[in-house]
């Protein structure tokens, strides 16, 4: 009768990434875009407000998170960060303004994420 042998086998992934200074550029315009927002009275301003506060906290948490052995961040992570708060096409500004100024900027967003009417 044939025993079976446990076989590990190691994979390597190769993942789009910026070094952390860039991530941290992210996470920065991040907090001033809440800073700069107000709790509005209305649902819409309320809502990006809502949403820019989601998005500094899930970027903290990717941020902070990564792999501290590693001096780099995933890109699709990052991204995803963001873009797990957003819904329609006109709150991708919120998108706009957390990467300004950073490696990122150049990253299609439509390449990890789809936004609807």
């Amino acid at each position: 009768m044939q025993t079976f042998k446990t076989v590990t086998k190691t994979q390597t992934q190769q993942v789009e990434s910026v070094h952390y200074t860039e991530a941290h550029k992210v996470l920065e315009n991040a907090q001033k875009q809440v800073a700069d927002l107000c709790l509005d009275y209305d649902s819409t301003g309320s809502s990006y407000y809502i949403n820019a506060t989601q998005i500094l906290a899930n970027l903290c948490a990717v941020y902070y998170n990564s792999d501290e052995d590693s001096e780099y961040v995933s890109v699709a992570e990052i991204v995803y960060a963001i873009t797990n708060c957003l819904t329609y096409y006109d709150e991708k500004h919120l998108y706009d303004d957390c990467v300004a100024n950073t490696a990122l900027a150049d990253v299609n967003v439509y390449d990890y994420a789809y936004f609807s009417n």
